[in-house]
């Protein structure tokens, strides 16, 4: 008497077919998803390094165009406080610079990666573009909540 195992897989499902992929290679809602939460971690785990590196090699050039802006636009208020039109121009010069040199580097997906002044507060975003999103549209900036500055529009956070 001899003894043999069979094992069939799972009911119903296909050798090399994929739930978030359809049949001609597109991709589904799930493997949208799939995709998405994949470029999401990427960016969370790589976002310091990012900006490190783009600070690191525009420099001298963010510290000259900072030197003009502070010429230009107090950086603080009456109260003491910083001055939001400061920090607004501040985000938009960093933005600028860091895009300007920043081509080559994508997201697991493919996505371009840019950076977007914040709104209100000191600093960038990193956002992930498809390849021909227009990234002028966010040039005065995106809130912290994802509202885009001057438009009813808003983005994904990531």
């Amino acid at each position: 008497m001899t003894y043999e195992l069979y094992h069939h897989g799972i009911l119903g499902m296909k050798w090399g077919v994929r739930r978030y992929q359809n049949p001609d290679g597109s991709l589904t809602e799930a493997g949208r998803k799939r995709l998405d939460r994949k470029d999401q971690k990427w960016a969370k785990k790589n976002y310091d390094k990012i900006q490190k590196e783009a600070y690191k090699s525009n420099k001298d050039e963010i510290k000259t165009s900072i030197r003009e802006l502070e010429m230009m636009v107090p950086k603080r208020n009456a109260n003491g406080k910083l001055s939001l039109t400061y920090a607004n121009y501040y985000n938009r010069i960093l933005a600028d610079i860091y895009n300007k040199n920043i081509t080559d580097l994508r997201a697991p997906s493919g996505r371009v990666v840019r950076f977007v002044a914040k709104r209100g507060e000191l600093g960038v975003h990193v956002a992930l573009a498809d390849e021909g999103y227009d990234i002028s549209r966010l040039k005065n900036g995106v809130y912290g909540s994802g509202k885009i500055a001057y438009k009813k529009e808003e983005v994904d956070k990531i």
